[in-house]
């Protein structure tokens, strides 16, 4: 049997065990839709259509949408589960809010799913890998990774964020631009590759997403309330405190949660974070090609931003997909690699959750090790 129909075997199974785990937590006595973090969103589009957006990062106003929504949810000890993504996110959900919410909950993440997808298509066609079947494989192995199975049942918005992101790879610059610009409805996930845009001087990528950001405020504005685009800013502060309701650092996969597992101080996430962008910089000095970059960029983003759960790897994955791209002589190697991993990462159903971050903070840093490993060996060949 040839490599790629073994491939395209475990795809397969990879499908059939991410549909039925997906489904049984969904589906399940779990509440987990009311759980989600989709039903942040849906509470603050409920809160916009009643007309109350300038209310909407005060505790008090989501504590009672979401009592209205779903009752008194026993889980949430701490206090309701609260909307910490930016006013233009609830501006475009805030249609979703008429609907039931788990009608919204599945319109909401099949999207996300479909521009992942496509994202992963796009990347995947930019980087030459035209032989037949071979996208559609790269397309299901990226959706149904363990990361992207968790971001599905928490109905996050990190799938829509990254599949832009992922387009902006192989678009043209003035549509790169936008699609970067776009993927600010998760503002964590851009800013590393927003960074290598304005130093490689991609003015008009830079200039489209500047446009499509000032449309985003806007947008808030009009939709949301004035108010709740000043209240942004202070509620995100608030949210990265220990005390904050849904926040578990101990579970977090970038440098905070491996500090908080270790029981070390923050002195060790800045230091891990200087370092690892200043790897991030010396493989964009080292490097013409794109795909490097922007695997570096993807690779780096969940290790620095201060709040990153599991399905923030998702990104991280689209980053070992550009790496696996860069060097077509090799391409063979490092994608027996990546699809190592892609079972391996499905021990994070077994094991308990700040295990499963190990996992994920680890493979994060070995993928980046790659790439500069790539960045140098290019430089060496150049030397040579």
């Amino acid at each position: 049997m040839s490599a790629t129909r073994l491939v395209g075997a475990y795809a397969l199974l990879a499908a059939m065990a991410g549909v039925v785990f997906a489904a049984a937590i969904l589906l399940g006595p779990y509440r987990a839709v009311e759980r989600s973090d989709y039903m942040t969103y849906h509470v603050a589009a409920r809160i916009v259509l009643e007309g109350d957006g300038a209310c909407l990062y005060t505790a008090e106003c989501q504590a009672a949408a979401q009592r209205a929504l779903i009752g008194e949810e026993p889980s949430f000890v701490g206090g309701a589960l609260p909307f910490n993504s930016p006013p233009w996110l609830a501006a475009l959900v805030a249609p979703f809010g008429a609907l039931p919410l788990p009608v919204g909950f599945a319109v909401f993440t099949s999207l996300g799913i479909a521009v992942l997808g496509y994202g992963a298509w796009r990347v995947t066609t930019h980087a030459g890998w035209t032989a037949p079947g071979v996208r559609p494989l790269v397309v299901v192995l990226v959706l149904t990774a363990w990361p992207t199975s968790m971001a599905v049942i928490r109905g996050q918005s990190t799938l829509l964020a990254a599949g832009l992101l992922a387009m902006s790879v192989g678009l043209a610059r003035y549509r790169s631009g936008v699609a970067m610009g776009l993927s600010l409805l998760k503002p964590t996930l851009g800013p590393v590759w927003a960074a290598w845009q304005l130093i490689g001087g991609h003015w008009r990528a830079v200039g489209s997403a500047a446009a499509v950001t000032v449309a985003w405020l806007a947008l808030s504005a009009l939709i949301v309330s004035p108010q709740a685009l000043l209240d942004y800013p202070g509620h995100v502060v608030g949210v990265t405190g220990l005390d904050a309701a849904g926040v578990h650092p101990e579970e977090m996969i970038n440098w905070r949660g491996a500090a908080d597992r270790l029981g070390v101080g923050s002195w060790f996430v800045v230091v891990g974070s200087v370092a690892t962008l200043a790897v991030v910089a010396a493989t964009w000095l080292q490097t013409r090609s794109r795909h490097l970059a922007g695997a570096a960029a993807f690779l780096a983003t969940p290790l620095v931003i201060p709040h990153a759960n599991q399905h923030e790897f998702v990104l991280a994955m689209l980053g070992i997909l550009l790496a696996v791209a860069a060097v077509p002589e090799i391409r063979g190697r490092l994608a027996t690699l990546a699809l190592v991993l892609h079972p391996l990462l499905w021990a994070g159903v077994i094991v308990d959750a700040q295990a499963a971050a190990w996992l994920l903070f680890s493979a994060e840093l070995a993928w980046l090790g790659v790439v500069v490993w790539l960045a140098m060996r290019g430089r060496w060949a150049r030397a040579t």
